[in-house]
């Protein structure tokens, strides 16, 4: 081998070590992070659950209240049912409530039955009865919308004197501006609450920096809250003395979910 083959020859071994020591030095690298190396540079994670809670008193109260009546035939029963409804819902205008407040819910006529099952000794099966119809009734719901809370009693009160003899309950809600701003008021709740068990957390695991990095809303609750009336006997009592109301508090809720990092020591 001459002098200028041999000085080729060197150079590339030279060339080979080179490359396979850079990529030994990779491969020690990539062990190094696998096996836990520089975890000074890896960020580490506080993840956190915020709730917070606002208490208010609704401002709307949705009252519905019927009228059923009965009759031999399904005309003299809507009839009848209707004279009795239109003399409810003009009391319970006279009280101040407006056309756009009273929606009807619910109009329906159906036929009542008295079941003949003849007696037959001899089966051990009886037939199917024999079902009769004795007459017909008919039901008329309204519901009726009350901004002014002081008067959802008095709707009751004047529907039932003036025909009415069933309601359904009373519903009371917060109205969507109401909502709205209760529910921000519940978001910043769960925000702070948030940050306060990041800061519970970090103080004692002994993390000194800590940022957020990521924040979202995890729930919301509207609750609605119902009185339950108790059909006849309750409209009864309504036109012997002012029906008592109490809307009581709306509990509103929110949460979210929060995303710190930090740099481990």
């Amino acid at each position: 081998m001459n002098y200028k083959s041999g000085l080729l020859f060197c150079c590339s071994v030279l060339c080979a070590l080179c490359v396979m020591a850079a990529m030994a030095g990779i491969a020690s690298g990539a062990d190094d992070d696998m096996n836990g190396g520089n975890l000074s540079e890896k960020p580490g994670t506080i993840e956190v659950n915020g709730n917070g809670i606002v208490y208010a008193e609704p401002d709307i109260a949705k009252v519905t209240i019927g009228v059923i009546t009965e009759a031999s035939t399904s005309t003299q029963a809507m009839a009848d049912n209707a004279n009795k409804m239109t003399g409810a819902v003009s009391a319970i205008k006279s009280i101040g409530i407006p056309d756009k407040d009273i929606q009807t819910a619910t109009i329906s006529v159906e036929p009542e039955y008295a079941s003949e099952n003849p007696s037959n000794s001899g089966m051990i099966y009886p037939p199917p009865a024999k079902q009769n119809i004795t007459g017909y009734k008919a039901t008329n719901t309204v519901t009726v919308t009350v901004t002014d809370l002081s008067k959802a009693g008095a709707v009751i009160d004047a529907a039932g004197s003036a025909g009415s003899n069933e309601i359904q309950g009373v519903t009371f809600m917060l109205s969507d501006d109401r909502q709205s701003r209760v529910y921000q008021e519940a978001l910043q709740k769960a925000i702070m609450d948030g940050a306060a068990k990041a800061k519970n957390i970090s103080t004692a695991a002994g993390i000194a920096d800590y940022k957020l990095k990521s924040i979202s809303e995890s729930g919301s609750r509207f609750p609605v809250y119902s009185y339950e009336g108790a059909g006849g006997a309750m409209m009864a009592k309504a036109a012997a003395a002012p029906t008592p109301v109490s809307a009581g508090q709306a509990k509103v809720e929110a949460g979210v979910s929060m995303r710190y990092t930090f740099v481990p020591q």
